[in-house]
Order: C-alpha cells, then structure tokens, then sequence
C-alpha cells in the first residue's frame, strides 16, 4: 500500500508539472516562435548533457568552477529587490561571471553555467514569464559554449593558458575581447529572432541599437574581459570584483528605469512630461541665444472613424508604425514626443520658418504614401493609407514661453485641419494671424 501511495503520489507530481507548463504562454505565440523557442532550448540542453558526460572533469576546475557561481548567486540575491525593466532584452552583468567560466575552466561549464542561475532565479526572484527565462538560459548556454570553444582552441595552438605579461598579456586579453564580442552576437542574435518571430513589429534598432543599449554591452564587455584576466591569474582574486559588479548592476538597472520612465510605452516616443521638460530647456536655450525655433504638431486625419472601424488593436499599431515613420524621417531630431491620442510633437532646434515647413511637407508627403498593412486580430490583412495634418509655429518676439508656441502650433494645426486636411499649415510671425498666402498654399496638398 505504501509502495502504491507513493507511485500516486508520483504521478500527481508529474500530472502537476505537466499542467504547468501546458500553461505556459510560450504555447500561444505564434507557430513557429513557440517552435524556434523549443527547438532551441532543447539544442543547449543536450549539448549542455553531452558536453558534461564526455568532459573529463577535476578537482580544480570543480572548485574554480563552483567560487565563480557563488559569486554570481551572491550577486542575484544582493540586487533581486531591484526591479527590472519590462519589455527589453535584459542586462543582468550575469555574462560577466560567463564570460570567465568560458575562458578559465572547460566549454562543459560554460555550457552548463546558465542552469544553475537560471534555477536560482526562478526560486528567488520570481519575475516575468518562467519560459522566457529558460529560453534565455539555453541562448546564454549556447553563446558561451561556443565563446569558450573558439578561446581553447586558440589558446592551444597560439598562446599559453595564463595571459603572462607585455605583448603576451595584451594578445590573450584582445581573444578574451573577441570571444565576448562572438557570445554577445549569437546570444543577442537568438534572442531577437525569437523576439521577431513573437512579435514582427519588434525594431531591432529599439532593443540593441539604440545609444544606451550600446554603451551598456560594452561597458559589460570590458567588465566580463577583466574578471576574466583576474580570475586566469589567480581565482581568489575575484571576490575584489564582486562589489564591483554588484554595484554596477544597481546603477545599470536604475538607469534603465529612468530611461524607461521618460517613453511613451505604446511607441517609443518621449512621453508628454518629459518632451515638455526637454523642450523648457531648448526654448530656454535659443531665446538666451537668439537663435531659429520651431514647433510643429502632428495629428492623424480621421482617426476616430479608424478606432470606431476597426478597433483598439489596430488603433494601437496605426499609432506604433505612424511614430516608426516620423522617427525614421527625423533621425537627427531627439525632440519627437506623444502629447497624447492621434497627437505627436516635434521641436526643431536652429530650425526657422521656411526649413521646418519644407521638413514638415517631406513628412506629410511620406506618411500619406506610406501604406499601414495589419498584421493580427480580425483586420489582418486590410491596409491602411492615412494622412496627417500639421500646424507649425516658429519662435518670435510674440511668443516668449513654450506654453505660447504650443499653442501658436496648435492654432496652425486647427486651421490646416478646417481647411481640408492633409495639409501643412505654418503660422505667421504676426500674433495671432494665420499665414494664407499663396507661398504657403503651394505647400498644401490639395
């Protein structure tokens, strides 16, 4: 009876851990994202498996092997109650602990690394989806396996095992570089093709090309290239670079958060207090020095009846892909922002009257010839050609604080939106007056 109890007991355990993970969301993305998610996963783990059954392992590398993770958990546990942003690809510093295990101690551990605090974090922090941690723990296992393949193979054709000194010391730290850069591409490469399958209006440029997101991984790198040197001279030398590493973690994270604080989540524009902070100081700047300003606000023609026709989902990506097309054709202005709505704004810096009408015209020229094809829901399929109307004001004696030209730009946006719509209407430098003439009709589009 005991025997039978406990085979009970057993396959309630099993039955529970199937329903769990038959709840995972991974089974509702799309067909070939939960495929690719699997498919990939189950690649690491059994190479991870057959990497550990044929590698000969001893006693030294166990030990060296077992401080860098306890470095590593210890560094979890000391910034779990840090929140961590949502919606970006995650930069923990845990590549830095590695980057060391790949260059110091066999692919096997490198291979098997991520497992540990992949498990570890499930237990402890408990945040976002359990799949999408698991899946970033095989690309991890993936990227550094393959980072510490190439370094032993380097290394035992080209250079000893301990970096040395001089023209030696500099060699062995450029590969360690090398071998961090390659792990960064094929784990940032897995990841977004996952990102891309999940969701195809994923922008790359968003989530690792953009400045922070560069500045990070680099910092990182170098960070991951030290430990790494330390750690091959001497393993008890990296408890120094724990505090480091923790720390720097803390300042990343916040960072991201005030990063994160200052967009429009829906798309990617500065939301609508921090454009109005960041366009205080630049107003502030060009009267001080005397120099051309201009504003220009941005509506979508007819939207309502879109939100009305086809509902809140298409909404949201006619919003999305309309802020990816001012973006793109502004991609030296820093100032674009969502006041809102259908509404975006744009401050033009050492910008005067006629420059911003003509880059407002390119603008509305390109969006009203810009088909929006939708991709999901009950309106896949369907496209969409929309266009915008834009009212632009330009800094003048009459106008001496922002909250002025705002409303001077909003005033020009009213009056191309009576006037038929799609059109680019420029306020005048007089007060209160509307620029009709025939210069300005020649922009319009009829």
């Amino acid at each position: 009876m005991a025997a039978l109890r406990r085979d009970d007991g057993m396959g309630g355990s099993t039955r529970q851990v199937l329903r769990t993970v038959g709840g995972w969301h991974v089974w509702d993305l799309p067909r070939s994202a939960c495929a690719y998610i699997v498919g990939v996963t189950c690649a690491a783990a059994f190479l991870a498996i057959l990497a550990a059954a044929r590698s000969p392992w001893h006693l030294h590398e166990i030990v060296v092997f077992v401080a860098l993770l306890g470095c590593g958990l210890l560094a979890i546990e000391s910034t779990r109650n840090v929140k961590e942003v949502h919606g970006t690809i995650g930069r923990d510093l845990q590549t830095v602990w590695y980057l060391a295990v790949a260059v110091t101690l066999p692919p096997a551990c490198a291979l098997l690394a991520p497992v540990p605090f992949t498990a570890y974090k499930l237990w402890r922090v408990r945040r976002g989806f359990v799949y999408r941690r698991i899946f970033s723990n095989a690309t991890i296992s993936l990227a550094y396996g393959a980072a510490s393949l190439l370094f032993h193979e380097v290394r035992r054709t080209a250079f000893e095992s301990v970096p040395g000194s001089g023209t030696r010391a500099l060699i062995w730290t450029l590969v360690v570089v090398g071998c961090g850069a390659l792990a960064w591409v094929i784990n940032n490469g897995l990841l977004l093709t996952a990102i891309k399958l999940a969701d195809h209006e994923a922008r790359f440029r968003d989530l690792v090309g953009n400045r922070e997101a560069i500045t990070a991984d680099l910092l990182e790198l170098s960070l991951a290239s030290s430990l790494a040197l330390v750690v091959a001279i001497s393993p008890f030398l990296m408890a120094l670079a724990l505090p480091s590493v923790v720390l720097y973690r803390n300042y990343l994270i916040n960072s991201q958060l005030a990063a994160q604080a200052r967009i429009d989540a829906k798309t990617g524009l500065l939301n609508a207090g921090t454009w109005r902070h960041e366009a205080e100081i630049e107003f502030l700047r060009a009267l001080r020095a005397r120099t051309p300003l201009a504003l220009a606000m941005v509506n979508i023609d007819h939207f309502d009846d879109v939100n009305e026709m086809a509902g809140q989902p298409v909404r949201d990506q006619i919003i999305r892909d309309i802020a990816g097309i001012i973006k793109d054709q502004l991609p030296g202005c820093d100032l674009i922002g969502r006041f809102g709505g259908e509404d975006f704004v744009i401050l033009f810096p050492q910008t005067g009257r006629d420059e911003a009408r003509k880059i407002t015209e390119r603008l509305r020229d390109h969006i009203a010839g810009e088909p929006i094809a939708i991709e999901s829901g009950t309106q896949a399929g369907f496209v969409f050609r929309l266009t915008v109307s834009i009212g632009v004001a330009v800094l003048n004696e009459s106008r001496r604080a922002l909250k002025e030209l705002i409303g001077a730009a909003d005033t020009a946006l009213e009056q191309a939106k009576s006037t038929g719509w799609n059109k680019v209407y420029v306020s005048s430098d007089a007060a209160g007056e509307a620029d009709f003439g025939e210069e300005d009709q020649q922009y319009w589009a009829g």
